[in-house]
C-alpha cells in the first residue's frame, strides 16, 4: 500500500473514533495509542520489513501452500513416494503406507506452523519461553500416534491380535485410572526392602520428619570420619540404595566407609505447617548430632543432592557454632546457591502460576508428590507420558521392570510451608545467594559462612539443575572448593555412577578464574566414575584414621529402632 493512502485511511480511522457513537464512553487517549500502534504495525507490514505480523502471515501461507501440496500429491497415482520421516514416532514402516503418510505430513507442517508462530510471538522472554513451551506440549499431545484410529502400528496389532490388545489396554486404563497416575514400569517387580534398598542397617533415630539409617560395615576397618546423606525430600533416599549393582551407599561400605543417611517422612496434610526452619533443625541438624554421636567422630563428612543439597546449604550458612565443630565437609551433588538460571523448570515459575497452585496448597495442606512428578514429565512429554499412554493403552503391553522410574513413580509430598519457601524465596526471587537477604532459625543466611572444604558435582545432561549454574555455587561459599562435572542426567550422572563398567567420563582440575566454560575447556577427562576421585578428595580434605568396624549399630542413647530401610520409606501420606 502506497504511503499516501496508508495516511489517508488512518486519517479517516482517527476521525471516527472522534465522531462515531462506537467509541464513545472509551478513553481517547489509550484509542489513540492504540490506532498508532496499529498503524504503525500495518505500514511495516505492507512495506516488508521485519514484522511479526509479516512475518506470522508469511509463514502461514507458506504452511498453506505446503499442506496443499501434500494433500494433491496424495491424491495423483504415482507420485514420489514421501520421504520418511525423522521423528522416533513415526520410524514404523506402517507411516509410509496408505493414508499415514498423509496424515503424518499434515501433522508435521501443522506443528511446525504452530510452534513457528508461537516462537515468533515477540513476547517478554519468560512469557515468550512459556507460549513456546505449551505450544510444543499441546502440539505434541495431538500427533497421530497418540490415538488408536491413526496410529498404524496399533491396528496392526489390534487386527494380529483379534483386538485383545485393545481390551488389555482398556484394562490397564482403568487401572491406572483407580491408582491416579500413568504406569511407566511393571510395579510388581519391585519391593521397597526386598529387591529394593537392600543394603543392610538399623534405624537409629526417629522423630516426626526423619528416621536416620545406620548401614553395617563392609569391612573390619572403616574410616573414622562417617559419610551423612541428606536425600531431597521430594523423594525417597533409596535412589542411593537401589540395588548391588547401582547403589552409591553399597560402593561406600565397600571402600570402607561409615555410612549414615536420612530418611525424610511423607507428611500428610496434618505436617503441612512444616517449614525450612523444621527441615533444618529438625531434620538436617538432629541427624548431624546422632551420626557424630554414634560415630565418636567430630568430623562428619556431610552429602546433599537435588533440593537436600540446597537444604544442606542453607543449614550449614545458618549453622551454630557447637554443631559447625562438628562437620568435616560438604559435598553438593547437582545442588543451586543461585537459581539465577533453574533449568527448564523456570516455565512453572511466575507469579501467575504460584498463585493458581497456592490455591491447592491451601486445600491439601501439601504439595502432592504427583504434582511435582507430572510437571517433570511434561518436560519430556512424548518420552515419559505419551510414550506409556501408546504402549500400555493403545497396544495393551505392560512396562518392563525398570528400578529408576519405579523409584520415580515412588513420590513423596512436600508440606505446604517448606514448598511456597522454596519456590518463591528461592527459585522466583533468588534470595539464597544473597547474604541476609533470607532468615532461618533466626539467623540470617549466608551462605559465606561454609568455609569447611566444598565438593560440587554437576552432571552435562542435567535439564532440572543446568551444571553452569552449579558452578557458580562455588564463589558463594568461603572454604575450598573442587568442582566436578560428570556425563549424564541429574540421576544417571551422580547418585547412579557406579565405577563397574562404567561408560562415562568426568572433568577436574579447571582454570576457577573464569566463567564455566573457561573452566571446562581447562579441565582434565578422565573415563569413569567420578566416585573413586571424591573418596580421595574426601581423604585429603578431611583426613581421618581406619578403626575398628563397631561390633552393633547405634549406641546407648540412639538405640536400633527397625532395620533398613525403616518404616518412614514405606509410608504413604
Amino acid at each position: 500500500m502506497r504511503k499516501d493512502h496508508l495516511d489517508a485511511v488512518e486519517t479517516m480511522f482517527r476521525q471516527a473514533m472522534e465522531t462515531h457513537p462506537v467509541f464513545s464512553g472509551l478513553d481517547m487517549d489509550q484509542l489513540q495509542t492504540l490506532s498508532k500502534d496499529f498503524f504503525r504495525s500495518f505500514e511495516a507490514f505492507s512495506s516488508g520489513e521485519d514484522h511479526p505480523l509479516a512475518a506470522w502471515t508469511s509463514s502461514w501461507l507458506k504452511y498453506q501452500n505446503d499442506l496443499a501440496q501434500v494433500w494433491m500429491s496424495s491424491l495423483v497415482p504415482g507420485s514420489d513416494p514421501v520421504a520418511a520421516s525423522k521423528d522416533r514416532r513415526f520410524q514404523s514402516e506402517g507411516w509410509n503406507e496408505g493414508v499415514f503418510p498423509l496424515l503424518r505430513q499434515s501433522y508435521e507442517l501443522t506443528v511446525k506452523a504452530m510452534t513457528d508462530a508461537a516462537d515468533n510471538a515477540g513476547l517478554p522472554e519468560h512469557e515468550q519461553n512459556k507460549l513456546s513451551f505449551y505450544a510444543r506440549v499441546a502440539a505434541d499431545n495431538m500427533a497421530p500416534s497418540n490415538f488408536a484410529v491413526t496410529n498404524p502400528d496399533v491396528l496392526k496389532l489390534a487386527k494380529e491380535t483379534g483386538g485383545q490388545s485393545l481390551i488389555d489396554g482398556f484394562q490397564n486404563l482403568l487401572s491406572d485410572l483407580e491408582k491416579g497416575y500413568i504406569t511407566t514400569t511393571d510395579e510388581d517387580a519391585f519391593e521397597v526392602g526386598k529387591n529394593l534398598a537392600t543394603t543392610p542397617g538399623q534405624v537409629v533415630f526417629r522423630n516426626d520428619l526423619i528416621e536416620l539409617i545406620q548401614y553395617e560395615p563392609m569391612t573390619a576397618k572403616v574410616r573414622g570420619n562417617p559419610i551423612l546423606i541428606v536425600p531431597p525430600c521430594v523423594n525417597k533416599f533409596y535412589i542411593f540404595d537401589l540395588n548391588e549393582k547401582k547403589s552409591m551407599i553399597r560402593h561406600m561400605l565397600e571402600q570402607g566407609q561409615s555410612v549414615f543417611t536420612i530418611s525424610w517422612r511423607n507428611p500428610g496434610p496434618d505436617q503441612g505447617d512444616n517449614g525450612w526452619d523444621e527441615y533444618i533443625r529438625d531434620g538436617v541438624f538432629e541427624a548431624l548430632k546422632a551420626t557424630s554421636a554414634i560415630s565418636k567422630s567430630e568430623n562428619v563428612d556431610m552429602l546433599g543432592w537435588c533440593n537436600g543439597g540446597t537444604m544442606l546449604i542453607a543449614a550449614l550458612a545458618v549453622i551454630p557454632e557447637d554443631l559447625k565443630a562438628l562437620v568435616g565437609s560438604a559435598t553438593f551433588l547437582s545442588s543451586m546457591i543461585d537459581f539465577s538460571d533453574p533449568g527448564q523448570v523456570k516455565v512453572f515459575m511466575d507469579d501467575q502460576q504460584n498463585a493458581a497452585y497456592n490455591l491447592r496448597l491451601q486445600s491439601e495442606k501439601v504439595a502432592p508428590g504427583r504434582d511435582i512428578a507430572n510437571a517433570m514429565a511434561m518436560l519430556h512429554v512424548n518420552d515419559s507420558i505419551w510414550n506409556f499412554v501408546i504402549s500400555n493403552y493403545l497396544m495393551g503391553k505392560t512396562p518392563a521392570p525398570f528400578d529408576v522410574l519405579y523409584w520415580n513413580s515412588d513420590t513423596s509430598n512436600l508440606p505446604a510451608k517448606w514448598y511456597s519457601y522454596y519456590i518463591e524465596e528461592m527459585y522466583m526471587a533468588n534470595r539464597l545467594k544473597e547474604p541476609g537477604a533470607l532468615t532461618l532459625l533466626e539467623t540470617p543466611v549466608d551462605t559465606q559462612n561454609i568455609d569447611v572444604p566444598c565438593y560440587f558435582v554437576a552432571a552435562d545432561g542435567d535439564h532440572i539443575v543446568p551444571w553452569r549454574g552449579s558452578y557458580t555455587a562455588t564463589s558463594l561459599v568461603s572454604g575450598p572448593t573442587e568442582f566436578v562435572l560428570t556425563t549424564g542426567g541429574h540421576v544417571s550422572g551422580t547418585v547412579i555412577n557406579h565405577p563397574t563398567r562404567n561408560r562415562k567420563r568426568f572433568w577436574t582440575a579447571g582454570e576457577t578464574t573464569g566463567d564455566a566454560d573457561a573452566w571446562q575447556a581447562s579441565a582434565a577427562v578422565s573415563d569413569g566414575s567420578w566416585w573413586p576421585h571424591w573418596l580421595e578428595w574426601l581423604q585429603k580434605s578431611n583426613p581421618a584414621q581406619q578403626i575398628t568396624k563397631p561390633r552393633s549399630l547405634g549406641n546407648k542413647s540412639y538405640k536400633a529402632l527397625a532395620a533398613a530401610p525403616g518404616t518412614y520409606v514405606v509410608e504413604n501420606a
